[in-house]
């Protein structure tokens, strides 16, 4: 392998190796977001399933984690500050 490195002439091999680079750097960036993906889904079931230890209902349970979301309909409650009727 390094004699046909070593063969190439240096135009190739920046090539070669920026191609590579190229591929690499796409590979860890789908990887990593198939991995936080993961991750979070993770803790949400850590969660999950600590509120039901602690002897939550199923409804108690969706108003925590729907808090602060546009599903949790207090974000619609707010109002429209700066916008003249």
């Amino acid at each position: 392998m390094s004699e046909y490195l070593s063969r190439l002439p240096v135009g190739e091999l920046i090539a070669l190796v920026s191609v590579s680079g190229g591929l690499l750097i796409g590979l860890v960036a789908v990887a990593g977001g198939i991995w936080s993906d993961v991750r979070k889904r993770e803790i949400a079931a850590g969660l999950k399933h600590d509120m039901l230890d602690r002897g939550m209902s199923a409804d108690e349970i969706r108003t925590v984690l729907d808090a602060g979301t546009k599903r949790s309909g207090k974000c619609a409650d707010k109002p429209n500050v700066g916008h003249y009727v």
